[in-house]
């Protein structure tokens, strides 16, 4: 692994990370694309290596001048490099790749990890919980002890904090779907009316939903929910998105308004929603762009490419990155993702989950 990545004078991190705070929380406190551009100068002072990278293709500071043209950096990359400008690494998380082969980590220091949180709770209210609900949570992902290096885990801590009622139940541990209890948990949870949202792999959701018999089908409460990531690409199998809010509706009872995916990269400290058969929905933050891999041309209506993603979250890492998934535009800056290229594994956020279950 190549480090490529040197401190940033802290007062400039600092007050950038202060713009990107208030803009999570206040749209109008600031401009999507001045920010961008302000953090794309701060980047390209602070990685020598994305510098050179930015330099090669004629981007800088002097002659870039709307943030649909600051240059994305794919996937790839962070197999062989880690691109970072804060201060004290405080975690590391595991991008893509396969265990042992071709992975890569994607770094955060304290600051880093107080802002992704900021925007997950944030993203989380205004799409998970635009109804202000609080819940019970059985989590079909790893508690964060678990699985220190899977960024989802970590990230569903903090929602499971912050809407929970009571501490969340894991029913995966140290490998394993520990059925029975999961079961014994939306019984009594169910028995006392009260709403439950439910987070995991999406294929993990498959093999519980497959175990379950008639007698052990549950209808949830009113206001219970569901969120499953990971897709089922790379699988033997695979279950296309309404045959799997199907099996969710007719083994939970929770209607296709309350079955929620999610989309996230290791590499980004944002992740992107959707809601029953809705196109994936951008929070206000960031942009996503629908391109050709080899041009980055935005695809046209009806027109399949590679989501090109911005993150103003990601203040010490590229802000930019360049997707290898399939998608269509949607209306108003969202996207209908399609799965994985074909031949291609699991990664990202997903990959760890996958192979859990």
């Amino acid at each position: 692994m190549n480090v490529c990545y040197k401190p940033a004078r802290l007062e400039d991190k600092q007050r950038l990370v202060r713009r990107v705070q208030a803009y999570i929380e206040d749209e109008a406190s600031d401009s999507f694309g001045e920010l961008a551009l302000a953090l794309f100068r701060f980047q390209y002072q602070a990685m020598p290596a994305l510098q050179r990278f930015w330099s090669s293709l004629g981007a800088g500071p002097d002659s870039t001048s709307h943030w649909r043209d600051i240059p994305p950096v794919g996937l790839s990359v962070f197999k062989r490099f880690e691109l970072f400008c804060g201060q004290e690494v405080a975690r590391r998380f595991a991008t893509s790749g396969t265990s042992g082969r071709g992975r890569g980590t994607s770094l955060f220091d304290a600051q880093d990890l107080e802002l992704m949180e900021r925007a997950i709770l944030a993203n989380a209210a205004g799409s998970l919980f635009q109804d202000g609900q609080k819940t019970r949570f059985l989590m079909l992902v790893p508690s964060e002890p678990d699985a220190p290096e899977v960024i989802m885990a970590h990230g569903m801590a903090r929602i499971a904090a912050r809407f929970g009622l009571g501490e969340p139940v894991y029913a995966v541990q140290q490998g394993r779907l520990l059925e029975r209890e999961a079961l014994n948990a939306l019984r009594t949870w169910s028995d006392h009316g009260t709403p439950i949202t439910m987070i995991g792999g999406s294929f993990g959701f498959v093999n519980f939903m497959e175990r379950l018999t008639p007698e052990t089908t549950l209808r949830l409460p009113p206001g219970s929910r569901l969120l499953d990531a990971g897709g089922f690409k790379g699988r033997s199998r695979e279950v296309n998105r309404f045959e799997f809010m199907d099996m969710v509706e007719a083994s939970f009872g929770i209607p296709r308004s309350h079955i929620f995916n999610l989309y996230g990269l290791t590499e980004l400290a944002s992740q992107f929603y959707s809601q029953g058969d809705s196109p994936k929905r951008p929070p206000h933050w960031t942009r996503a762009l629908v391109v050709d891999p080899l041009t980055l041309e935005e695809a046209g209506p009806d027109s399949r490419g590679v989501p090109l993603l911005f993150d103003l979250a990601n203040v010490s890492r590229p802000l930019a990155i360049l997707t290898d998934d399939i998608a269509e535009p949607a209306d108003n800056g969202g996207f209908h993702l399609l799965g994985r290229a074909s031949g291609t594994a699991p990664r990202g956020c997903s990959l760890n989950l996958e192979r859990l279950l």
